[in-house]
């Protein structure tokens, strides 16, 4: 049954990399938007099924006393309360900069803009964990 789990993730990987690899290779016969939106489905489609199959990996590894420890940090009121706070302060911090960003490609429709798209998603990610980590030492 473990194999069956995994086989729709690594399908969606394979999927993955070989939409990125014919978004490559056909380069210059692909329009501009086909080309955009074949690349973005590659990144998007491989990282879930990547970040699927790595979990699915460290889940293997844990004892029963290991996955009953994190079931139960996941509802400890304490940590839903520092993962609310440190989103919500993430959001705060990174909704102008983000939609601002968003409005600049839209207006300017250029590849560069969604580069910085994609560099402030991640600075919301680094911000989130950075607040998680705050909020972890106040509370």
């Amino acid at each position: 049954m473990k194999q069956r789990k995994n086989l729709l993730p690594a399908l969606a990987l394979g999927l993955a990399v070989g939409l990125g690899v014919a978004a490559a290779v056909l380069g210059d016969r692909l329009t501009a938007p086909v080309s955009g939106v074949a690349f973005g489905l590659a990144g998007a489609i491989g990282g879930l099924a990547a970040s699927r199959l790595i979990m699915a990996h460290f889940d293997r590894t844990w004892t029963p006393e290991e996955r009953k420890e994190i079931e139960r940090a996941e509802r400890d009121e304490r940590n839903v309360a520092i993962r609310e706070k440190a989103a919500y302060s993430s959001w705060y911090w990174t909704l102008y900069l983000l939609w601002g960003l968003f409005f600049l490609t839209l207006i300017l429709q250029g590849g560069m803009y969604t580069a910085l798209v994609s560099a402030a998603i991640v600075l919301h990610c680094v911000f989130y964990m950075v607040n998680m980590n705050r909020w972890t030492k106040k509370l």
